[in-house]
């Protein structure tokens, strides 16, 4: 089947994507009950086909009496390339191998959308091409070391302090509490550092867990901890280095040279302009992302069509860090909506609260500051 956007999302309509699960061939069992994977399904054949990422497809057997193994320790399943739709001994522990890794997924043996979800997750954190798909790289990174952004992404003092950190989750409190807080507030979030961990500490976590590209589980583990003590987004060190010497919302990633207020007062040129889900008609309708996309490329700045492709393409930054004319993505719905920062806690947007294109104060949800400098 064929699904399209949502219309009360604030993206513009994206490509149609098919569910291959229908397809599935059903599992054979042994005599002795135990299950077995006779062939791969064809989704997963399908996927594999069409992903860069691709193996000799084996054939899978559990002996009789046999539990299988949860570790990822067989050199078939190490090969097995696997999607949506795939079952069996091989997914199982890909499903252990992902929780040894952050993830929180049933071990069921049955390649579901949270198994996709955790497996791209993964891809994201160690700088795999994002598919889904569970091919040789993947296996490979699953069969390594652990995750790339708990060693790289920040320094040596940060990442030998992260491992001695306490693990955090919703219904903790102290001062690890409170220190997690205050590094959030650096990060954008909006909330107190009480020392007490709740829905908001929660919200927020997982919020900068989404923005760097870890498992988004609300607990903060060495790895949250890691990120949180070193740089911030998937810009490398020396990137990061040179935008944050620029005290003006000036020059931006293309090469151009462009004035926050600039910005801010295209933005405002649009205020009252009616709100229509996948509309980008100046001065007649617009959706959220469709009057970033038409603001910035007014100022010479190449910017992609969606909400969430816009927050992947540019450099997710501290709030203390944001200038008029950044981006500011609300994070629930996978970066469902997006606004221009105006400065002092004010954004223009275009939203279906309001039906138009207004200039309003910041509301109280996780949301990140986002630039293209």
């Amino acid at each position: 089947m064929f699904r399209t956007a949502s219309r009360n999302t604030h993206r513009a309509p994206g490509r149609a994507v098919i569910d291959y699960r229908g397809l599935a061939a059903p599992v054979g069992k042994s005599l002795g009950g135990a299950a077995a994977l006779g062939a791969m399904t064809a989704g997963a054949a399908i996927g594999g086909a069409a992903h860069a990422e691709t193996g000799p497809i084996p054939t899978v057997k559990t002996l009789k009496g046999t539990a299988p193994s949860p570790a990822v320790a067989g050199t078939t399943a190490r090969t097995a390339v696997l999607s949506i739709g795939s079952r069996g001994t091989s997914v199982s522990q890909l499903q252990s191998a992902l929780n040894s890794r952050g993830a929180s997924i049933a071990v069921d043996g049955r390649f579901g959308s949270a198994t996709r979800q955790a497996v791209r997750d993964f891809q994201r954190a160690n700088g795999l091409a994002v598919d889904g798909v569970a091919g040789t790289r993947t296996w490979a990174a699953l069969n390594g070391s652990s995750s790339a952004p708990a060693s790289s992404s920040s320094s040596g003092q940060s990442s030998s302090s992260s491992s001695s950190r306490p693990k955090l989750r919703i219904g903790a409190r102290g001062s690890a509490v409170t220190d997690l807080q205050n590094l959030l507030r650096e990060r954008g979030a909006t909330f107190s550092a009480t020392g007490y961990f709740g829905s908001s500490t929660n919200a927020a976590v997982r919020a900068f867990q989404s923005s760097v590209g870890l498992s988004v589980d609300g607990i903060v583990g060495p790895r949250t901890w890691a990120a949180l003590g070193g740089s911030v987004g998937s810009s490398s060190g020396g990137s990061s280095g040179s935008s944050s010497g620029s005290s003006s919302s000036g020059s931006s990633s293309n090469g151009s040279s462009v004035s926050g207020s600039s910005i801010v007062e295209d933005a405002r040129q649009q205020l009252g302009t009616r709100y229509v889900w996948g509309a980008s008609k100046p001065g007649d309708s617009f959706d959220c992302s469709g009057l970033t996309q038409h603001v910035y490329k007014k100022n010479g700045i190449s910017i992609p069509r969606t909400a969430s492709a816009q927050v992947q393409a540019g450099r997710i930054i501290p709030r203390s860090e944001a200038r008029p004319g950044d981006l500011v993505a609300f994070t629930a719905g996978n970066y469902g909506h997006i606004g221009i920062y105006v400065g002092n806690g004010t954004i223009i947007d275009a939203g279906t609260s309001k039906g138009k294109v207004v200039e309003r104060s910041i509301w109280n949800a996780p949301h990140v500051f986002v630039t293209y400098r």
